[in-house]
């Protein structure tokens, strides 16, 4: 009998093993500067810019700015997915462009050009809240700013907000936890939350943020299932409103963004009119 079960067993906590050593592979996928696509493949002015995470690691990113600024002219800080880059969103910052913000968009730590250093939800925390502290050095105020976060960065985003005060926060294609995603993409994997080292408790964060959220996500969702985005959103305290993006993937997000323009305008809107203190 053992001899049957063994092999098995075996293999089982190989892979389990396997799974809590090797988990940040699974979780972050930072990437050299890959290609030359920036906002100018869309007409889109930008400027390069770096600004120095609290730890000292230079960040790159890029600033877009309208040229006539709208008095409590809205910002945004993005934070990206786990394998995005720079260069692979030229046509989102044109889109956040054309929905009238100014915009700092930026890679994390090890990604694109950005300094290389390692990688942890902690660090990626701290990369996100300098790109928060270099929009406010540019004179903007907290009831200015918004967040916007998408996949992996949906949980940094909300991690960001409950340490900061901003206008409104934007989640696309949020997930409850690493744990959760973990349970439900690998179920006969009996993993433990205890296992999971970096653990993006986006259903904690919105329970603790104090600005208003918008959460979008996409129908026909392969990497993070709707249903997981809908865990978030019970979770997540008032005001809050949800958006399904009726007919697309995980990453499709620009081919409907027109068809989105008017709500998330009118969500802006909205929260700029709710003024809150700078804090």
């Amino acid at each position: 009998m053992k001899r049957f079960l063994l092999p098995p067993i075996f293999a089982y906590l190989t892979v389990l093993i396997g799974f809590i050593l090797f988990q940040k592979h699974l979780i972050f996928v930072p990437r050299p500067l890959d290609g030359v696509t920036t906002p100018a493949a869309y007409h889109q002015p930008y400027e390069t810019v770096n600004f120095t995470a609290s730890d000292g690691v230079t960040l790159n990113g890029w600033w877009v700015r309208h040229p006539h600024p709208l008095p409590h002219q809205p910002v945004l800080v993005y934070c990206h997915g786990n394998a995005a880059m720079l260069s692979l969103l030229a046509q989102v910052t044109s889109i956040f462009y054309s929905y009238g913000f100014d915009a700092l968009i930026f890679d994390y730590r090890s990604y694109g050009d950005s300094e290389k250093a390692p990688l942890s939800e902690e660090a990626m925390d701290r990369d996100a809240l300098a790109a928060y502290h270099w929009v406010k050095a540019k004179g903007y105020q907290d009831d200015q700013i918004f967040i916007w976060g998408h996949s992996l960065g949906s949980s940094v985003a909300a991690e960001l907000a409950t340490q900061t005060h901003p206008a409104g926060l934007f989640l696309e294609g949020a997930f409850p936890s690493i744990y959760a995603i973990s349970r439900q993409r690998y179920p006969w994997l009996l993993i433990a939350p205890f296992m999971i080292t970096d653990k993006f408790e986006t259903e904690k964060y919105v329970t603790e943020r104090t600005c208003p959220l918008m959460e979008f996500h996409a129908e026909k969702d392969t990497v993070i299932p709707i249903a997981l985005g809908r865990e978030v959103f019970a979770k997540a305290s008032d005001p809050k409103q949800f958006v399904v993006l009726a007919g697309i993937n995980h990453n499709d997000f620009p081919s409907v963004a027109e068809q989105y323009r008017q709500p998330i305008e009118n969500f802006i809107q909205t929260c700029l009119k709710t003024k809150k203190p700078s804090q």
